[in-house]
């Protein structure tokens, strides 16, 4: 019975902890980083929110309340501004469709792509929504190609690895595209908005993929297949090695093999720490590129097929 006061005590501790934690969990559950474009528009900040939880709907309202507030921090802007404050949103199968009004399409490539990616980045940290979908006056927002923008992700943004940096920044890439007839290269130098969690390498690859179309770029003309893709690229001792799937070597335009081949070399030797490319495909290097350019040779910049 002596120790029945102590006993009493080390419950009344325990629950005390008990609750504590509950608390600190529940908590926690309300923390949200809101995402900002820098003043600047180079790159995207983020700071923590306390925002009382709700159901999806009512989360999207207040997500998007949070975006419209100037951040503490003096180097963020709000991204979503009183000329493109949304006319109306919805959730449905953990997807939200924000409609924007008209002025959304005034905004420059640069400052769209970072008030985009802050939207989605901070509403996709919800449970209840994986993607987002924007709309303009009701019409699915289109890219600078004209293709619809499509449901948007945090790997739209941000290339998966494990490491949190959502940063975003403006650099000059050099491409090689070519002419009319696809037997010279033409040199354009690109000032881009990339994201640095993605190589420098994968990206100016990955946008020599995508073409002149969606840098709308004038007598310029795509070398690789659309459908190409990237599987991976790394740099040692200043050689890049690309790898390619079987896509690479579809030849949906008339480019000569040489231009084809030059196009991937020359942009990645346009890149500090480059002397020399080798690709692959499918993680070989044996045979050949299209025709008769063999895989297994490395090859360095060529200067004779620039127009």
């Amino acid at each position: 019975m002596r120790n029945r006061p102590a006993m009493i005590l080390s419950c009344m501790i325990i629950l005390l902890l008990i609750v504590s934690c509950g608390r600190a969990d529940s908590e926690d559950k309300d923390i949200y980083k809101v995402f900002f474009p820098d003043a600047e528009y180079a790159s995207i900040i983020s700071e923590e929110r306390r925002i009382v939880s709700g159901n999806s709907a009512e989360m999207v309202g207040i997500l998007i309340e949070a975006l419209k507030q100037q951040p503490s921090d003096a180097r963020g802007v709000a991204p979503i501004s009183e000329d493109i404050i949304p006319t109306s949103y919805s959730i449905s199968d953990q997807r939200a469709v924000i409609d924007f009004p008209a002025a959304y399409l005034d905004m420059d490539r640069t400052k769209e792509i970072l008030v985009r990616a802050s939207v989605v980045e901070t509403l996709t940290q919800t449970e209840d929504i994986h993607s987002v979908s924007f709309l303009v006056d009701g019409n699915e927002l289109l890219d600078s190609s004209g293709m619809p923008i499509g449901d948007m992700t945090v790997d739209s943004f941000i290339n998966n690895t494990g490491v949190e940096l959502n940063s975003y920044e403006r650099t000059n890439v050099t491409l090689y595209f070519t002419d009319i007839n696809g037997k010279s290269l033409k040199r354009y130098d690109e000032d881009l908005v990339y994201n640095t969690n993605i190589s420098m390498e994968k990206f100016a690859l990955e946008t020599l993929i995508g073409g002149p179309i969606n840098l709308k770029e004038e007598n310029a003309f795509p070398t690789l297949s659309p459908d190409s893709k990237l599987l991976s690229v790394t740099v040692k001792d200043r050689i890049a090695y690309a790898n390619f799937d079987s896509s690479v070597r579809e030849e949906p335009y008339s480019v000569d093999e040489e231009v084809a081949l030059y196009s991937i070399v020359n942009t990645l030797a346009a890149l500090p720490g480059i002397d020399q490319v080798q690709i692959s495909i499918e993680g070989s290097t044996e045979g050949v590129f299209m025709d008769h350019m063999k895989l297994e040779v490395l090859y360095e910049r060529n200067d004779e097929l620039i127009q």
